[in-house]
């Protein structure tokens, strides 16, 4: 039985030490969950440049604006007009409301790929393909299928030539 499978019972609990992910300026991630994880928001960029997900919410709104305008034009011609002007505005702050002050989210972009088997301790990556959350990498394992740790105490295990998509923290 190697070292890795044993369990200790009567151990104490297990305190990580590798500090959580952090934007370049220092400041904790805004979503910095208790399993170590970070929740994100920006997967859409533009060459190296991430999309506000609160303007692609304002676009959203931009979109759906006219289409609900349309059916108040005849009953009510003000509040249509009013309603295409507004509802982007309106959309973009509730989105930034929310991934800030209701379920607080980090900005982040993709910097490049990996395949598993060559990343390491520090590399911040992407779990879920190129979007979603991110997570610190805090130890590799590797052999036919690459065990990885993240900070927080999650594992996820990869087979070797898995692309995964290393990511920055803006925010």
């Amino acid at each position: 039985m190697s070292d890795e499978d044993r369990v200790d019972l009567f151990g104490g609990p297990v305190h990580v030490v590798e500090p959580a992910p952090r934007p370049e300026d220092g400041r904790p991630p805004r979503g910095l969950t208790a399993q170590g994880w970070i929740r994100t928001t920006g997967w859409l960029q533009i060459g190296d440049r991430p999309v506000s997900s609160a303007f692609v919410a304002a676009a959203a709104g931009f979109l759906w604006a006219p289409i609900v305008a349309v059916t108040l034009m005849a009953e009510f011609p003000v509040a249509a007009g009013v309603l295409v002007v507004t509802t982007p505005a309106v959309a973009g702050v509730a989105w930034w409301f929310f991934t800030t002050c209701v379920k607080p989210a980090s900005s982040a972009r993709n910097t490049g790929q990996k395949h598993a088997s060559d990343l390491h301790a520090g590399d911040v990556v992407r779990l879920c393909g190129s979007i979603g959350p991110v997570g610190r990498v805090t130890a590799v394992a590797h052999g036919d299928v690459v065990r990885v740790d993240f900070h927080g105490g999650g594992r996820q295990s990869w087979a070797a030539s898995r692309v995964v998509h290393v990511a920055e923290l803006l925010s």
